[in-house]
């Protein structure tokens, strides 16, 4: 039975989720390939934002220089090609991808300019778009806006619960104890990090949670 390259790429994802960084990775590689073979370039830029997060996964738990690298020029090059065929419905989540990169090379004040683009350009008033709104407030925060940065916090937190029960259990219990976890650093309220241990114990899925709850601890 042939695997198509989107099945491929759904098969990825899911690895990535589980933790199994090296093995997504190399599926990666060969999914980016086949959709540019396949002129798919909505997909091939999908493809490499999932390519980045695997690469800023490997960074977090390794903190070697090369992984944090690879993550961003994935996630510019992400972007270049989503404007160069002006796949216009995918730009707002390639400037969110480069947010989380600046985030990691402590260049908050650029991933606070990128998470606004992503924002002004959202669709559509989703669960998502909380996730997109929590990680702007962590940006904020980072850079000394602890007022801004704890609103934008709350209120990312609000819409997703908001638009909870429309939304993908998966997706919405990662971004919600994110959110929660968030919450937590930066105000060392206990109850956040409670909560959000609630979450991530009632989800088997939540691997990476798993790991990142367990170093707060």
């Amino acid at each position: 039975m042939v695997i198509s390259i989107v099945e491929l790429h759904q098969k990825a994802e899911r690895l990535r989720e589980q933790d199994r960084l090296l093995e997504a990775l190399k599926l990666y590689e060969e999914i980016v390939v086949g959709y540019q073979k396949n002129k798919n370039y909505s997909g091939l830029v999908e493809s490499l934002g999932g390519r980045c997060l695997t690469y800023k996964h490997l960074f977090l738990l390794s903190g070697d220089f090369c992984f944090k690298n690879l993550a961003y020029y994935s996630a510019l090059s992400s972007l270049d090609i989503a404007k160069y065929y002006k796949i216009t419905d995918k730009i707002y989540r390639c400037y969110f991808r480069l947010g989380e990169m600046e985030i990691l090379f402590e260049n908050y004040k650029k991933a606070i300019e990128y998470y606004k683009k992503s924002l002004s350009l959202y669709p559509q008033e989703e669960a998502e778009k909380g996730d997109f709104q929590y990680h702007l407030g962590e940006a904020q925060c980072l850079r000394g806006d602890t007022k801004n940065g704890l609103e934008n916090l709350s209120s990312g937190l609000t819409k997703i619960r908001q638009y909870r029960d429309s939304t993908d259990s998966f997706l919405v219990n990662v971004w919600e104890s994110g959110c929660l976890m968030k919450l937590y650093i930066f105000t060392k309220d206990k109850n956040y990090l409670e909560d959000a241990q609630k979450i991530i114990d009632s989800d088997s899925r939540l691997i990476i949670r798993k790991r990142q709850i367990a170093a707060l601890l």
